[in-house]
């Protein structure tokens, strides 16, 4: 696609729509219409085609990568579907949002903030978030520290500004680094402080990230997951079974902090709004985790609001509270399962 420049009119139409309130994706395909996703749903564009005068090879598997149409930053996944080529291109925002305005939860910030080491996993849906999040945290706590920071990225999303009293370093995979599991192992030679892994897909990256985080490193990474219980226990699916038992032990004591987020619609406002479930390190939570009581963590999720911890249900009513309501929400009173049975159709609807 780099014949899509701002100057063309599929490029001009990309960057218009791009400044459009609740416009998050857009999908490419020669000689179809543009396709976009706004406030998560999907709209069709017949008067904007992509007709390149000449095709890429065609290879089979997935490129991601970002590109620049005029000022705007696009995260690119290139793929083939029945022999055809394919673009889907995420907005990058060209600013980092404060925490408070993305709402992350308080007692989540304050503990990243404060923390000497130590896993942090920030989990939910494809567009649910994640990025952004855990952008904003990391840029909330190197304006307030003098740290060395480790990114691995693919490809780099947000850019840190410069002028921090930190030092940022973004390694982008593919242009800084080609594997992902020898790049994280020698970044723990680079003097880092905070470490941010991006997504734990295997059992290498999974054990590399733990190492780090009892070994004084802060360590932050998204699962795709939906609940604090589903995210403990599928991180340790991605250890080896004969070693899973170590790090049950080690994740119990390294484990700070499994915020897991989604994104609801408010019709009213025309946008979209996150709910958070917030699970801390607290005895009673190192202690299921230890004896793999993975199913009672949603009960210390529900009796630990005191000490900032909250479920899903919890959370819809904090955004209530603030005058958010989603076209469809759970009236008050629904049991647990009732919630999330309701989330999870919800989800399904704005899903990129």
């Amino acid at each position: 696609m780099n014949d899509v420049t701002i100057d063309t009119p599929l490029g001009g139409r990309i960057a218009a729509l791009a400044m459009t309130d609740g416009v998050s994706d857009f999908y490419v395909t020669p000689g179809e219409p543009l396709c976009f996703r706004r406030n998560g749903h999907l709209h069709f564009d017949p008067a904007f085609r992509y007709e390149p005068a000449t095709l890429p090879e065609m290879r089979p598997g997935c490129l991601d990568y970002a590109m620049l149409i005029g000022d705007l930053r696009f995260r690119v996944s290139r793929m083939m579907t029945q022999g055809r080529l394919r673009w889907v291109l995420r907005i990058l925002p060209s600013n980092i949002p404060l925490p408070e305005a993305i709402r992350v939860p308080a007692p989540a910030l304050k503990a990243f903030l404060e923390a000497k080491n130590g896993l942090f996993l920030i989990c939910g849906a494809t567009g649910s978030g994640k990025s952004t999040t855990i952008a904003s945290m990391v840029l909330h706590r190197a304006r307030r520290r003098r740290e060395h920071v480790i990114t691995f990225e693919d490809p780099i999303e947000f850019v840190y500004p410069e002028g921090l009293p930190s030092l940022m370093s973004q390694r982008e995979m593919g242009q800084d680094e080609i594997d992902f599991a020898s790049a994280l192992r020698a970044a723990l030679r680079q003097a880092p402080d905070v470490i941010n892994v991006g997504e734990i897909r295997d059992g290498e990256t999974a054990e590399i990230a733990l190492q780090a985080s009892e070994t004084g490193h802060v360590v932050v990474a998204t699962l795709h997951t939906s609940t604090a219980a589903q995210t403990v226990q599928r991180f340790l699916k991605l250890i080896p079974s004969d070693r899973v038992e170590n790090a049950q032990a080690t994740l119990a004591d390294a484990l700070r902090l499994i915020l897991c987020q989604r994104l609801l619609f408010d019709s009213d406002r025309n946008r979209r709004f996150p709910i958070h479930e917030v699970l801390l390190q607290y005895d009673g939570v190192v202690n299921l985790i230890r004896r793999g009581d993975f199913k009672k963590l949603d009960q210390e999720l529900e009796t630990g609001w005191k000490r900032g911890m909250n479920n899903f249900a919890k959370s819809i009513e904090l955004r209530a509270e603030e005058g958010f309501q989603s076209s469809s929400a759970v009236p008050t009173g629904f049991s647990a399962e009732e919630v999330q049975d309701y989330l999870e159709a919800e989800q399904a609807t704005l899903t990129p």
